[in-house]
């Protein structure tokens, strides 16, 4: 599991491509969206990188999350692979425990099946 740079260390690692974001990151209220359930989280955020989607195609990598204000790159899966990458700080939990569930989505991804954090 990654956590803030390890999105931009997965998706190079991949080959995929990052770019500097005009306008960094840095905020506990940074709103993610969840493109699998359309779910909103608040998030803590602290990088000024992000991952260029369209870099993505190939990779055999999905986009998971997205910035719901600038629609940028916050999260990662492999296809296939025990492999999740999240652009922010789900152990800061800014709200009510917002995102601590993608480690125990991470635990079953790696084959813990009855492990809870």
């Amino acid at each position: 599991m990654g956590v803030c740079l390890g999105v931009q260390i997965l998706a190079l690692a991949m080959g995929g491509d990052t770019f500097k974001l005009k306008y960094g990151h840095r905020s506990q209220n940074q709103p993610v969206l969840n493109l699998e359930t359309g779910r909103c989280y608040i998030t803590t955020q602290n990088h000024g990188y992000a991952v260029n989607s369209n870099s993505l195609k190939g990779t055999n990598l999905d986009v998971l999350f997205l910035n719901a204000n600038d629609k940028t790159v916050e999260g990662i899966k492999h296809k296939s692979k025990p492999a999740l990458a999240l652009q922010w700080h789900p152990e800061a939990a800014p709200g009510p425990y917002d995102t601590e569930f993608l480690f125990d989505e991470f635990l079953k991804l790696a084959g813990c099946v009855n492990a809870k954090i």
